[in-house]
């Protein structure tokens, strides 16, 4: 029992009593705002360097959020271990299903999660300029010039014309690839990776006129479609 007694007390001295450390109403205040304004930063070198088609707002403000929930989460457990193994408890039913089709949005997310976790642990310093160097290499990375503008370019054309509005997309541009191909009653559509010479969309008119053909989609690449 002495025995027993005596590793309880070991346990409470040395972990309980450190772990319940007290919380100031200063440093609680100015960890939030740190973490606030590094949110805000994260969401303008989200803006800054975004290169998508459509813009989403709704995921910028969630990567402020998600910088301040962390950051409580971390002041939270750092002083109190009977909140923190409950929390722990609760956050372990949490399932998150969205799908995240950008891999830069991964990065922004754990760039935000890192952003907090940080500031939770008290490292304001650390987390500030660690959130400034990455956030300079994300936008000069954005910056860099890519090899090629691809392009996705759908066709609806009549069967007996196929081949020759393929060869003609072939021949009107730098580099063509067949992505897919549906037959839809007597119509024919094709989807194709093009990437334009010099930029020019002029034989697009060309190729709306071409005998067969009745519609004509050129749509930037994004990585999304098939």
């Amino acid at each position: 029992m002495h025995a027993l007694t005596s590793f309880s007390d070991v346990f409470k001295n040395s972990f309980i009593e450190n772990f319940n450390s007290e919380l100031s109403m200063g440093k609680f205040i100015l960890t939030m705002v740190v973490s606030l304004l590094i949110g805000l930063m994260i969401c303008v070198v989200y803006r800054i360097s975004y290169r998508g088609v459509l813009f989403s707002r709704a995921f910028c403000v969630s990567l402020l959020a998600m910088d301040v929930i962390t950051t409580l989460i971390l002041l939270t457990i750092t002083s109190n271990v009977v909140l923190s193994l409950g929390m722990v408890g609760a956050l372990s039913i949490i399932r998150f299903r969205t799908a995240i089709k950008d891999p830069l949005d991964i990065v922004f997310l754990y760039y935000s999660i890192c952003a907090g976790i940080m500031c939770g642990a008290g490292l304001l310093g650390l987390a500030a300029i660690g959130a400034v160097i990455v956030g300079v290499i994300l936008i000069i990375a954005s910056r860099l010039p890519a090899a090629s503008d691809a392009y996705i370019l759908m066709v609806t054309v009549n069967p007996e014309d196929e081949e020759p509005v393929v060869k003609y997309i072939e021949k009107s541009t730098k580099k063509s690839k067949l992505k897919s191909k549906a037959l839809v009653e007597n119509t024919v559509e094709l989807s194709m990776e093009v990437t334009l010479i010099a930029g020019s969309t002029k034989f697009l008119n060309k190729l709306n006129a071409y005998p067969g053909v009745s519609t004509v989609t050129l749509v930037k690449s994004t990585g999304e479609y098939v």
